[in-house]
């Protein structure tokens, strides 16, 4: 899933995703996905603006009608 961002990065921001997109980091898979985990675990914790429009944008999943005897 790719997810487009419109927000102002920090600066440590700019760092991970100068070191997400340097050419070595691409082409080693394990890497890539550790930095990129380090970079969504940063957006998390210090970027709520970012995690309220990606909460506003993703579908809402209604739950299934609960009956009395599966309580």
């Amino acid at each position: 899933m790719k997810l487009y961002l419109d927000f102002e990065p920090c600066d440590e921001c700019k760092t991970l995703i100068k070191e997400i997109s340097e050419s070595d980091i691409v082409s080693d898979e394990q890497t890539k996905e550790e930095e990129s985990t380090k970079f969504l675990r940063h957006l998390t914790y210090n970027h709520s603006e970012v995690v309220k429009a990606i909460i506003k944008d993703m579908p809402v999943q209604k739950r299934r009608q609960e009956f009395d005897w599966f309580k």
